[in-house]
């Protein structure tokens, strides 16, 4: 069936208006890349243009001289802790709220979603008091708890909305067929909710991944500091290194970017399954 020529400008104005804002939200990417090679007069001088030469000297100074490998460590420590023990327990919990009947199922499930308007800035003080008097205070427990906490409300909301769409009768002949609910959790419901369980593992990371403010209250030590915290490193009191900086950035958004290429179709299936259907 052709299309009508309204049909085809709409379509034309539709691809041309997507391919513009993919290249506003590329270029600010291609542009840091290229002036990771350059140097600070260059980067001044030559601002839009191509590096001289391609230079690997800013990475180097980077990961040499501004630590970067270290805050890597201590990133990927904290994001991987806090992303699989949200994973974990929001996973249990929405089970239990989704395919389970009990009493305060709907009550237990709002008290999750009211922690979604909890503003991080409002628990500054309080989790700082509690930690102190823990004895938590610049250890790598005092970023990731709160992470977990502040991630877990939206876990739950969205493996729940996704769980709910589950049918019933798969759970109903796996324990016709002799499963625990142990089981039927394990072998059933988990491996249909997998893309659910991978969009809020993705999330997660990406919001630990990139977070300032916690590390920067709650870590003091520099060998304990994270990515985001470590750039500001490159930053003394009469100069700035912008390039070895920008170089910095550059290391720093790449896990980001690699598992968002790799696990965006899962994303997108969980979140529009989610709404969709919960």
């Amino acid at each position: 069936m052709k299309k009508s020529i309204s049909e085809k400008v709409w379509l034309t104005i539709k691809y041309a208006a997507l391919s513009i804002f993919a290249v506003m939200c590329l270029y600010p990417l291609v542009w840091l890349f290229l002036a990771s090679f350059k140097t600070n007069q260059e980067l001044y001088f030559n601002t839009w243009g191509l590096p001289e030469s391609w230079s690997l000297t800013n990475y180097i100074n980077a990961i040499v001289k501004g630590g970067v490998i270290r805050y890597f460590g201590n990133s990927v420590i904290i994001a991987v802790s806090s992303v699989l023990v949200t994973v974990i327990l929001a996973t249990m919990v929405s089970y239990a709220i989704a395919r389970m009947k009990w009493k305060l199922s709907k009550a237990v499930y709002g008290i999750f979603i009211l922690g979604m308007t909890v503003p991080i800035y409002g628990l500054i003080i309080p989790l700082f008091s509690i930690f102190k008097t823990l004895g938590l205070l610049n250890t790598h427990l005092a970023v990731i708890i709160p992470q977990i906490a502040l991630g877990f409300p939206m876990a739950v909301f969205i493996i729940c909305g996704f769980m709910r769409s589950i049918p019933g009768e798969l759970e109903e002949a796996a324990i016709i067929d002799g499963c625990s609910v142990y089981r039927c959790f394990g072998s059933v419901v988990l491996p249909i909710a997998r893309s659910s369980i991978v969009t809020v593992a993705v999330v997660q990371f990406i919001n630990v991944w990139n977070d300032l403010l916690l590390p920067r209250i709650f870590l003091t030590d520099s060998d304990k500091m994270t990515l985001p915290v470590g750039l500001t490193n490159f930053q003394a009191m009469y100069s700035t290194d912008y390039v070895g900086m920008i170089a910095a950035v550059i290391i720093t958004i790449i896990p980001s970017i690699i598992v968002y290429i790799l696990l965006h179709r899962q994303i997108m299936e969980g979140m529009v399954s989610g709404a969709v259907k919960g």
